[in-house]
Formats: structure tokens, C-alpha cells, sequence
């Protein structure tokens, strides 16, 4: 092996590592997360600054700075002690390992069947109100109010939410029949 040849597949090497060093970073930090606030131990979305946790990960450990807060700008000026959290554990952060966890042992409020962890190839599972009977994704509830609707909401499969939002955005073109 050429000494030129060595010396491009050593550099090769490097940037590859390089590479999934940042892709890594950027996997567990970018989107909202989620956080339990240490000041008032409430759930509250947060969001990294993906570009300087990706640029300082290459030289040394990720530095995570929060550039948003659902919080802010009211307590903009915290301590930001929840960073700690998204430091231990950024991928159980996330609001839909979050979901996952909370679907994970439910049943469908209407057909009773076991609610699958929510993927980006299927359709999502839902959330119903039980007094108004209206009906989101839980991807369409704000990343902070999550904890709280799995609490106050009943939990819907994908098939029953999609039919349930169906029959609440286009009342008039649903018609019910009594089961035989």
C-alpha cells in the first residue's frame, strides 16, 4: 500500500467517524423534548440547539444549550438546571418514546384492542376527550400538555381516532347502523 493511498483512507476513517459522531448528536437532540422543570416539577417542552451540540460533540462531549422553553419568556432567566435531564437520558426525552411509554399498556377506549406504539410509517394513535368527545393524534398535542392529556384523555387505536375525527370533522356524511 502507497503511502498516499494510507493516508487517504486514514482521513477517510476520521471524517466517517466524524460523520456518526454528528449524526448521532444531532439523532438524540434535534425536535422538542421533553422535561420535568425542577422549579415547578411540571412537564415543559424544551429545544436544543442542535448545531453547537453537534459542532461541540466532534471536539469533546455534546454542550447542550436550550434555544427555546415552553416556559419562556416568563422564566427565560432559570438556572436551566433541567439540561441535566436531556445529559442522562436524551432519547427517553423525546415525545414520542414518551407516548410509546404511555400507549405501551393501554387499550382502545372504543374497540378495546391494544394500542401499537406510534411509528412514522402508520397512522397515529389518539386521544379522546371523554366529555366533549373530541378526538387528536398525540402528535397534535402540544409536547408539554402530553403527560397531561394521557392523564385527563382516553387513549384511542389509530383506526378508531382516524374514524372518530372522521365523524367530528364530516358529521353529515357519517351514518351509524345498529350492529346485526
Amino acid at each position: 500500500m502507497t503511502a498516499p493511498l494510507f493516508i487517504a483512507l486514514l482521513a477517510l476513517a476520521v471524517l466517517l467517524i466524524y460523520v456518526v459522531i454528528a449524526v448521532r448528536t444531532w439523532s438524540h437532540v434535534h425536535g422538542p423534548r421533553i422535561v420535568v422543570c425542577p422549579e415547578t416539577r411540571t412537564p415543559v417542552a424544551v429545544t436544543v440547539e442542535v448545531g453547537h451540540a453537534v459542532a461541540s460533540a466532534l471536539w469533546e462531549k455534546a454542550d447542550l444549550r436550550l434555544t427555546s422553553c415552553s416556559r419562556w419568556p416568563e422564566r427565560g432567566n432559570c438556572d436551566r438546571a433541567c439540561v441535566q435531564q436531556l445529559e442522562e437520558a436524551p432519547s427517553e426525552t423525546a415525545p414520542k418514546a414518551i407516548a410509546t411509554r404511555l400507549f405501551a399498556s393501554e387499550r382502545c377506549a372504543i374497540c378495546t384492542s391494544p394500542i401499537e406504539a406510534p411509528s412514522a410509517m402508520t397512522l397515529q394513535p389518539g386521544l379522546m376527550d371523554p366529555t366533549t368527545r373530541v378526538v387528536q393524534t398525540w402528535n397534535e398535542v402540544p409536547p408539554e400538555d402530553l403527560v397531561d392529556a394521557f392523564a385527563r384523555r382516553r387513549p384511542l387505536c389509530s383506526n378508531c381516532a382516524l374514524a372518530e375525527s372522521f365523524r367530528q370533522r364530516f358529521p353529515d356524511r357519517v351514518t351509524d347502523r345498529r350492529p346485526h
